[in-house]
């Protein structure tokens, strides 16, 4: 039945309802209506009564008057804008202070002092909305994000999984020891059974950048991302990165290191250190022009390593006695040979690893390397800042041919402050 209907159906139903004299005649009318509309008995006495009055307000009088309002506003903001608890337990103290200057109203003082502390809340709420003091509590979003997503322990197996698609992802603060202002942050992610590992160089660690970078790397690694576990920092668990994940909680299973574990991140914990501080050290940089060398130097550092540099991953680790005995594998392997050898990884992402291959030099990319590192290190080192035009005539420089063999060390190009004993990351 549509609403039309009803409406018709109760004008008609309400003027049968009006001259029926007898109970009986009414619960007949009653019975005919409910079942034509279908509405519970007792909503189709109120709407078919004629002339019901609304219900009056339940409960205590509101009472009170504007000048006891008025002497309640003068005392609330003389207590500094206290709450109705707090402001109860001290107002006749108040107002024995201001008797002390002024006559006041006997019968106003005794409505004041009768006022409960929810009634004292509740009179001045209006008030309250004006000042801007009755500002709610922010809804703490960072514990909410943590209570949906699982433990790392609670979703990945329990020895480290030998397949390519398990991801680790962590920032690196270039803060030089003071997280104060504003600075260059570094996003690792690195797979744990391949060491292929993706940086990125960010503004201020902000959630927008940090999904992009989680977006190309999934989009550039070839390989399927199985599992995404990061840690507790707001980085991670916000808005962007519930809604990006979203549609993909079906193919990537998202969790989150313990708090104050930093071993069950330890895979991408250990990229932090030899690639990240390796390149760029321990000290502040704060200059937002750097971050398209920065980022050029993460692209050529990613190739570097993915493709031609080798590593031995732990096989197993016992301890003895005091000491843990570690075995290695015998044959160390580039992150590109392990995706080749991997039997999950499709023949697509491994012919897309052979063209890299075939497409990229060792030689070429170290020395692309060293020369934006050098550059790098003349900005930093410049008291002027890093101006575009700064960093265009350092690169103009540098991509001249070089005579001299060129170092590969960065911490001999920057000018980095003493390593302290926390490092933040």
């Amino acid at each position: 039945m549509s609403k039309t209907e009803k409406e018709s159906v109760l004008s008609v139903t309400r003027r049968r309802y009006a001259v029926m004299r007898t109970k009986r005649a009414r619960g007949r009318v009653l019975d005919d209506f409910c079942a034509v509309t279908g509405l519970s008995r007792k909503h189709a006495i109120k709407i078919l009564s004629p002339g019901r009055r609304p219900p009056k307000r339940r409960g205590c009088p509101s009472g009170g008057t504007t000048k006891g309002l008025a002497l309640l506003v003068r005392l609330w903001k003389l207590s500094d804008m206290m709450c109705g608890k707090l402001l109860k337990s001290v107002i006749g103290l108040y107002l024995d202070s201001i008797r002390k200057h002024e006559v006041l109203s006997e019968r106003v003082c005794e409505e004041v002092l009768g006022m409960s502390a929810s009634t004292i809340d509740r009179r001045l709420g209006a008030v309250k909305v004006k000042t801007g003091s009755s500002k709610k509590r922010r809804r703490d979003s960072l514990n909410m994000h943590r209570r949906e997503i699982p433990l790392k322990i609670e979703t990945w197996p329990e020895a480290y999984p030998k397949e390519p698609g398990w991801i680790e992802a962590d920032t690196v603060a270039h803060c030089g020891g003071s997280v104060a202002g504003s600075f260059i942050w570094t996003l690792t992610l690195t797979d744990v059974a391949t060491a292929w590992t993706g940086l990125k160089s960010t503004w201020n660690k902000g959630a927008q950048e940090v999904r992009g970078g989680i977006s190309e790397f999934i989009q550039e690694v070839p390989f399927d991302v199985v599992a995404f576990n990061s840690d507790n920092g707001p980085e991670f668990l916000n808005g962007h990165l519930k809604a990006f994940f979203g549609p993909l909680s079906g193919s990537i299973k998202r969790s989150r290191s313990r708090s104050y574990r930093k071993n069950d991140n330890a895979h991408v914990e250990q990229k932090n250190d030899v690639q990240v501080r390796a390149l760029f050290g321990y000290g502040r940089i704060d200059d937002p022009d750097l971050l398209p060398l920065m980022r050029r130097i993460d692209k050529t550092q990613g190739l570097i390593k993915n493709l031609f540099t080798p590593t031995m991953r732990l096989l197993s680790k016992k301890r003895v006695g005091a000491k843990y005995c570690k075995h290695y594998e015998k044959i160390p392997k580039t992150p590109a040979q392990r995706v080749l050898e991997s039997s999950v990884v499709s023949e697509t992402y491994k012919e897309i690893v052979r063209t890299m291959l075939v497409t990229y030099d060792i030689c070429e990319l170290r020395a692309r390397l060293n020369s934006d590192l050098r550059s790098l290190a003349k900005a930093l080192n410049n008291p002027a800042g890093a101006s575009g035009n700064t960093l265009q005539r350092l690169q103009d420089h540098h991509n001249k041919p070089q005579t001299k063999k060129t170092r590969t060390s960065v911490s001999s190009h920057l000018t980095q402050p003493k390593r302290i004993p926390r490092k933040v990351s």
